[in-house]
């Protein structure tokens, strides 16, 4: 017979599969490969718009910030690997190790004798005019009141005696890895069937929730950036947010104190919750959504109003006093036959020749521009975009000798909402409690085990005495102390 034979090709490519997971090498590349992805998350903010990244690092780089994945990569699907190999090495040390420690730790030898007793670094020998019996009687009632559990065999010879307690002390460990697991299985549950997005809501504005999903979608593009084929997309959900109001706390020193605002939500057009007012730390929940108060800011898509001034084009003299015009109302210029509409606004002006788009760069009001529509005795004569910074720019209206300015305007405050749905977080909170219970069971319980021996040595009785302890062996030395004290006789 052949050693193929013996030793068929799939059990030999099994075997090196499962060394390969139980290697402390190949764990400590896992752990060391989350670090540094971990690091790499921490300096890439998450789950922001493209616009963002775009304006962060540049087309080029942004590119490759999608085409890998890096800006949600805790939910991308080379994370969620990485995770499911430390599952399987976790499971995989765990079936090589917990057998033979359950084995060995229920399986203790029983029928001793003095010379098993002798090899035990910590021992003693007393010797006792009693006889065997009551001896044994005593040095049952001395461990009992000290809680330990007893076995004994009679020899031909004696009497043998183990006795042991704490032996969950020597599970610890495992019911940590247990833990790990199921705090590694509730992420991954999180990363695949969860989602976390980030919101800006406005008072009186109702706001459906999107939901979700990951998908196998087609090749997709923002402004010539290629977006992930496998990616999460976002489908509309019957719920809708509606935030009714928004304010901020001060400290007496004009110091922020605190964020509020005051949400009502509803499911399938009926108001499940109506006037839940949330802050930092107090989130909302529904039906394993949850809703965080996470910052605040001014809109950089909005404006409550805008100020402008209608100039002599020729001249470049006011000719009609600066005026204030509210969003996406139409606004009569006094004193001549234009009106205005302010429709459109970016923080941060960005142009995309490619798809002849306008966006914003970026949240900050670095560059604000306004688009306006204008119009001349009800008619529409132009539709220009402004700018607060190059207030002569496109300001001439056409066929005319006026100059419209883009002179300021009022922002409008919104308040930022994370929104999560973690379908793990159960398993995660069942993890984290496990791991509390195995580390209390590892560094707070000890497994003490003490073996007796009692035999007949002419006219007087000899008691063999040694222990062993899994840690914390100077305490031990004390308590076997204070049972060789406690049965008396004469040590030798």
């Amino acid at each position: 017979m052949t050693t193929s034979d013996k030793n068929p090709i799939h059990k030999i490519i099994g075997g090196k599969i499962w060394g390969l997971f139980g290697s402390l090498k190949f764990v400590l590349f896992i752990l060391f490969s989350l670090a540094i992805l971990s690091v790499i998350g921490t300096v890439i903010q998450q789950n922001q718009p493209p616009q963002f990244y775009v304006g962060e690092y540049g087309s080029k780089w942004a590119s490759l910030i999608f085409s890998i994945g890096l800006e949600n990569m805790y939910h991308a699907w080379w994370f969620s690997i990485l995770l499911i190999f430390l599952v399987a090495n976790i499971i995989v040390c765990t079936i090589d190790r917990f057998p033979p420690k359950w084995k060995a730790t229920l399986e203790t030898k029983i029928d001793i004798d003095a010379k098993f007793i002798k090899n035990i670094a910590n021992n003693h020998t007393i010797v006792l005019q009693d006889e065997p019996q009551a001896v044994k009687e005593n040095i049952l009632n001395i461990l009992h009141k000290k809680r330990y559990k007893i076995k004994e065999a009679n020899t031909t010879e004696g009497i043998s005696l183990y006795a042991w307690k704490g032996i969950t002390g020597r599970f610890g460990s495992d019911v940590v890895h247990v833990s790990l697991l199921l705090t590694l299985v509730g992420a991954i549950l999180g990363s695949i069937f969860g989602f976390k997005d980030f919101g800006a809501f406005y008072e009186g504005e109702v706001t459906t929730i999107p939901v979700v999903d990951f998908q196998f979608g087609a090749d997709r593009s923002w402004h010539g950036i290629p977006l992930p084929k496998i990616e999460r997309q976002k489908r509309a959900s019957d719920i809708q947010l509606r935030l009714d109001k928004f304010w901020i706390d001060y400290y007496e020193t004009g110091q922020i104190k605190q964020y509020n605002s005051i949400l009502t939500l509803s499911d399938s057009g009926r108001e499940v919750i109506k006037g839940k007012q949330i802050w930092v730390n107090a989130p909302l929940h529904y039906h394993g959504l949850t809703f965080y108060q996470s910052s605040y800011g001014i809109a950089y898509d909005r404006v409550k109003q805008a100020e402008f001034v209608l100039k002599d084009s020729k001249t470049h003299k006011t000719a009609v006093q600066p005026f204030q015009a509210a969003w996406n109302i139409p606004y009569d210029i006094p004193g001549t036959d234009y009106r205005i509409k302010v429709v459109s606004f970016v923080s941060d002006f960005g142009y995309d020749p490619t798809t002849k788009t306008i966006f914003p760069k970026s949240a900050e009001h670095n560059n604000p521009a306004i688009n306006v529509e204008i119009y001349k005795n009800g008619k529409p004569v132009a539709r220009p975009w402004l700018f607060y910074n190059y207030a002569d720019l496109f300001a001439q209206i056409p066929d005319s000798d006026y100059e419209l300015v883009f002179r300021g305007y009022k922002g409008i405050v919104y308040t930022g909402l994370s929104i999560n749905r973690d379908p793990g977080t159960a398993i995660v909170w069942i993890g984290a409690a496990l791991m509390i219970i195995g580390c209390c069971m590892a560094f707070f319980i000890f497994h003490k085990r003490i073996w007796m021996y009692v035999r007949k040595n002419r006219n007087e009785t000899e008691v063999h005495l040694g222990g062993m302890i899994n840690k914390n062996k100077f305490t031990f030395e004390r308590e076997l102390l204070e049972i060789v004290e406690s049965i008396g006789g004469i040590k030798k």
